[in-house]
């Protein structure tokens, strides 16, 4: 495993040495290269899966191979009784608890004229409500450790750009942003800081997302940068941020430059 030397500390010392991450929904896609890059800058390693926790055990393992400390757990964001256990657990395990990143989500397809309450109700019961759950027990247990800490919302551009057929997905990730913000006043006193990444259109590299999703292709040919990103951009803006003292409440859009552009076609 590649070792990344924290700047100016002639020891090499790892920047996240001795510091513990939990990442819900690790498992995959951008998940697992959140979990990745953390074990790279020397964090030990929580991630939790709720109905696929055999992958997360497999990723815990593999992280575990190349030479990390990472245990798996199953959890359930819209459950806060789940999160508080878990979060108990790690920190059993694992000694403390410096670094929450939520990355788990949840999707109903629907126009708002046909999208039932029930799906609206379960996109923001995992996305918003799960995350101000993960966030509120992690910072308590940041502020018993004495403080300091990182929280980062895996949000998405979708909370600046709404996509027609949608309807609930944009709205509860917009939500998360005042989340965000409100966390980031309140938890500041206790050096606790929040912020969120925001990611665009997001393919692993070695998938055919070309063929299997036409429309995407022709789109992202408008964006800027004119590509899809990958896991890994997004997981170095969570590395940014988890050891960025100075940034909190902060928005860090991970999508291209396609927020600045009008390239969406609203015909979907």
């Amino acid at each position: 495993m590649r070792c990344h030397d924290d700047a100016g500390s002639p020891s090499g010392r790892k920047p996240l040495s001795g510091q513990v991450a939990l990442v819900s929904g690790g498992a995959k896609g951008i998940g697992n290269a959140i979990c990745r890059q953390l074990a790279e800058l020397g964090a030990s390693i929580a991630l939790t899966g709720a109905q696929d926790v055999r992958s997360a055990e497999r990723t815990a393992a593999e992280l575990a191979d190349s030479g990390s400390k990472a245990l798996a757990f199953a959890m359930d964001l819209t459950d806060r009784d789940s999160v508080d256990a878990t979060v108990g657990a790690v920190v059993e395990r694992l000694g403390r608890l410096d670094i929450v990143v939520n990355n788990a989500g949840a999707s109903r397809r629907g126009r708002l004229l046909d999208l039932a309450s029930e799906d609206w109700n379960h996109v923001f019961a995992v996305q918003t409500l799960g995350f101000l759950h993960l966030a509120v027990a992690g910072a308590r247990q940041m502020i018993a450790q004495g403080g300091g800490g990182s929280i980062i919302a895996i949000a998405g551009a979708s909370a600046l750009r709404c996509y027609p057929g949608n309807g609930a997905y944009g709205p509860s990730k917009a939500a998360v942003l005042a989340t965000v913000r409100q966390m980031a006043v309140e938890w500041a006193g206790h050096e606790i800081r929040v912020n969120a990444v925001l990611p665009g259109p997001i393919r692993e590299v070695d998938e055919d997302w070309r063929t299997a999703e036409p429309r995407l292709a022709a789109e992202v040919q408008r964006i800027p940068l004119k590509r899809v990103g990958t896991p890994q951009d997004v997981a170095q803006a969570v590395a940014y941020l988890s050891t960025a003292g100075y940034v909190t409440g902060q928005n860090i859009v991970v999508d291209g430059g396609s927020t600045t552009t009008w390239y969406i076609d609203g015909r979907a």
